[in-house]
């Protein structure tokens, strides 16, 4: 095999590109890591078909040959030769971080990307204080996401001049539930897309302060803290059940009430009777009955609000609710 290997790198400098391009097929079907040392000379070819068929060859070969090989791409002075090597640095594993550290700087953010990535699954501390260290702030926000983070890393990375890198910082501080003072992270209160976590970590760690913060949520809050609500949240004596009560906050409490059962009645006909809880919000309660229509509690309940004269939306889930009474009892 050695010297059909010497035959067709030798046909590689052939003036007839037929020739080359035969050269090049034995070259393939060989099927041996050696093939990449004639590869090499292509990727500086002026036929992108030969640049082409060896990049093919690095992507199958150069993680069996390893760390060089891929280096000789990583290099290149051709940006689709660097990224092709950008793309083998995962293969190499551990192996790789060294050519990945390197590549942080290079002029092309997918290659920066892809040397980010790579450091990242098998990056150490050390690996990963060069991207918190890194010019860009990419780099710096993606290290951030990285599991040997010391808090102090990431209350730096609160700090830092750029905007991305201090919200990656707090996601990782909210993510490891860090118990960090309030002082720290109020600061980001007001930023859309973490609102919701930071209002459930205050209500956590600090839920004194969370009556005042309550109130800056909106609409397009409720959704997420609902969900997180029947996920975490099975009594309604939990202090941020209560917070929410306390601040008024009737939309998502009766949208948590939905799944509850009669453990909740005294809210659930605190909530159908009180007129600032949007209408809509008290039929889904009433609604939400339906199959307890028998008990005696339940109707005894209904007697009493349909006594109050409700807006006539309740009244006739109301007599739903008596309908159904019968029906089940008969």
């Amino acid at each position: 095999m050695a010297g059909e290997l010497d035959r067709a790198m030798g046909r590689l400098k052939h003036r007839d590109i037929r020739t080359r391009r035969r050269a090049v097929r034995t070259l393939v079907e060989l099927e041996d890591p050696e093939t990449l040392k004639a590869f090499k000379s292509l990727l500086n070819d002026e036929d992108s078909w030969f640049v082409s068929k060896a990049l093919d060859a690095y992507r199958r070969w150069a993680p069996i040959v390893g760390l060089d090989a891929v280096q000789e791409l990583t290099a290149h002075p051709s940006l689709n030769v660097r990224r092709c090597g950008a793309n083998l640095l995962d293969s190499l594993g551990g192996n790789g971080t060294s050519i990945a550290k390197v590549m942080l700087d290079d002029e092309d953010s997918v290659v920066r990307r892809k040397a980010a990535d790579a450091l990242l699954t098998h990056g150490n501390a050390e690996d990963i204080e060069v991207m918190h260290q890194n010019a860009n702030d990419a780099i710096r926000s993606l290290a951030m996401r990285h599991q040997s983070c010391s808090e102090k890393q990431l209350r730096d990375g609160l700090n830092d001049d750029s905007a991305s890198v201090q919200i990656e910082a707090l996601r990782a501080l909210l993510d490891r539930d860090e118990p960090v003072e309030l002082s720290v992270i109020l600061p980001f209160y007001g930023l859309q897309s973490e609102t919701v976590k930071l209002f459930l970590w205050i209500a956590k760690h600090h839920p004194n302060n969370l009556s005042e913060l309550a109130e800056q949520l909106g609409p397009q809050h409720f959704h997420d803290i609902t969900k997180h609500l029947r996920a975490n949240v099975d009594d309604s004596s939990d202090v941020l059940i209560q917070t929410l009560i306390d601040t008024n906050m009737h939309s998502i409490i009766a949208r948590w009430l939905m799944g509850k059962g009669a453990k909740e009645d005294e809210l659930r006909w605190n909530m159908i009777g009180n007129q600032d809880v949007d209408m809509i919000e008290r039929s889904k309660l009433l609604e939400r009955l339906l199959g307890r229509a028998h008990e005696p509690d339940v109707l005894d309940q209904v007697e009493k609000f349909m006594a109050t004269n409700p807006p006539e939306l309740l009244m006739v889930a109301c007599e739903n609710l008596s309908t159904a009474a019968n029906e089940l009892s008969s």
